[in-house]
């Protein structure tokens, strides 16, 4: 399915808003809408598996969370680089697995920084990955899309005000489940964009 030649079917005032760099990635991710829920899925798990290693491990360490969110951001930007066409500009979901690269950076290297520097660095990031999502989704031009992703968006951003507020102080399992959870958020993010680009292609 053509998501410009859906557009132009549309005759909302808000059609001006559309990004067209926005419809040219959605476009070549239509095809690829069962890799999009695949990489959801193993992202869901990877974040599931983080907050269990916090439960049951006897020692508490940031760093094997840091591995686990390298590994997500390796996943989604994937999928950020399949949607971009090639010397395209960034897409939105190459943005955000950069940025949560970066938080996993900081994460692996926790011990090394002051943990008010690590907080503020990877909240301000995970507030920026989440905005940069929020925004694909409210200048996305399909119909009918699954209300998971904006959700998905808003919880990254407010995991990351919660790390640059402090809010868990200086325990490391509670921001380390913040962290398993940004992950969790990304992958349902994803899993709401394959079932809407799912649909497109069905239809």
């Amino acid at each position: 399915m053509n998501v410009s030649h859906h557009m132009s079917q549309q005759t909302e005032p808000q059609a001006p808003k559309i990004n067209p760099e926005t419809v040219a990635a959605l476009e070549r991710l239509v095809p690829r809408s069962r890799q999009l829920l695949v990489t959801g899925v193993t992202l869901i798990v990877l974040g599931t598996a983080a907050i269990t290693i916090l439960a049951v491990s006897s020692i508490i360490s940031l760093v094997p969370i840091g591995l686990i969110l390298l590994l997500g951001a390796l996943l989604e930007i994937g999928v950020g680089h399949h949607a971009r066409a090639e010397d395209g500009p960034l897409t939105p979901w190459l943005k955000s697995g950069m940025l949560l690269g970066f938080v996993g950076l900081c994460t692996v290297t926790a011990p090394l920084l002051h943990s008010i520097l690590f907080t503020i660095l990877t909240g301000m990031a995970l507030m920026a990955a989440g905005w940069v999502r929020l925004r694909a989704t409210s200048f996305s031009p399909l119909q009918k899309k699954s209300a998971v992703v904006p959700v998905s968006a808003s919880l990254s951003i407010l995991i990351g005000v919660l790390l640059i507020t402090r809010w868990a102080g200086d325990n490391i399992t509670a921001t380390g489940n913040l962290l398993a959870l940004e992950l969790v958020a990304t992958g349902w993010g994803l899993v709401g964009l394959s079932m809407t680009l799912n649909r497109y292609r069905r239809n």
